[in-house]
């Protein structure tokens, strides 16, 4: 019978925030690193359900969403999973164990077993958990050192068992700043594609052959004039070839453009 990996105490926002990593081969079990270079593939968390918990109506498929303070997630449960979700409701604070999934970019808890416990043990529940994270971090923070030097050598692996750190943790760093690169590279492309289309956009919307005659009309009008002119003026002198709507539009774009100004309030010259 294969061992069930131990569940690691975890706070919602290590699992966020962290990168989840589904495994290439059908045996081998999806996982989680988090920012600090910590491999998970079950987690243990205390936070309270603060979505009514609904099931479907064939009964395959259940949620509910919980909230510890530091983020909030939502809490699965498949086929013979369901019974856990039918086990608690709006209100309660429970301690969950699951795996971590994800869809679409959330992240998600698959249920493995819930209890509804005392505020007693959410304390204890961070407790645990900082205490872990600080533990993590006195090694993590020698393997960076290690890793930013090294890589993941030979030499880097002597070091690291010399000083009491594993293998393991240099492979995970190397793995994390592999998928923040891959985030980094997925997100400055993004945008470069997002600013690319808004220059199309820019580039292709259609010009208002009337709207840009009323411009040049408002534009000729107060050069010639040579002085601050009122829009109830502007709209007289103009009105035989334009809509009143449209001078108005005209001046309003004018501004925009810099190229005339408001001295005072209903009145214009150019720049």
């Amino acid at each position: 019978m294969k061992k069930r990996l131990p569940a690691s105490r975890v706070y919602i926002m290590d699992i966020i925030n962290g990168y989840f990593v589904k495994s290439e081969g059908d045996f081998e079990p999806n996982y989680l690193i988090t920012r600090d270079a910590r491999k998970v593939y079950r987690v243990k968390v205390v936070a309270t359900v603060v979505r009514e918990p609904a099931i479907s109506e064939d009964e395959t498929y259940g949620k509910f969403q919980i909230d510890d303070g530091t983020g909030t997630i939502w809490v699965l449960g498949f086929r013979e999973d369901t019974r856990f979700i039918r086990l608690v409701k709006k209100g309660d604070l429970v301690q969950i164990i699951g795996k971590i999934s994800e869809w679409r970019d959330d992240k998600q808890i698959l249920v493995e077993g819930i209890s509804k416990v005392e505020p007693n043990m959410w304390i204890l529940h961070r407790f645990e958990t900082l205490k872990e994270k600080v533990e993590h971090a006195k090694k993590a923070k020698i393997a960076f050192e290690i890793y930013d030097k090294y890589g993941v050598t030979a030499k880097a692996k002597v070091i690291a068992k010399n000083k009491g750190v594993s293998e393991d943790m240099l492979l995970t760093i190397d793995e994390l700043y592999t998928m923040m690169l891959e985030q980094r590279s997925a997100e400055e492309a993004l945008f470069e594609e997002e600013i690319s289309e808004e220059i199309s956009e820019e580039e292709e919307a259609p010009t208002n052959p009337e709207l840009e005659k009323a411009k040049n009309a408002v534009l000729e009008l107060l050069k010639e004039k040579e002085k601050a002119l009122s829009h109830k003026f502007i709209v007289k002198k103009l009105s035989k070839d334009f809509s009143e709507e449209l001078i108005e539009e005209a001046i309003t774009q004018l501004l925009a453009e810099g190229e005339i100004y408001e001295p005072e309030i209903g009145y214009y010259e150019p720049l």
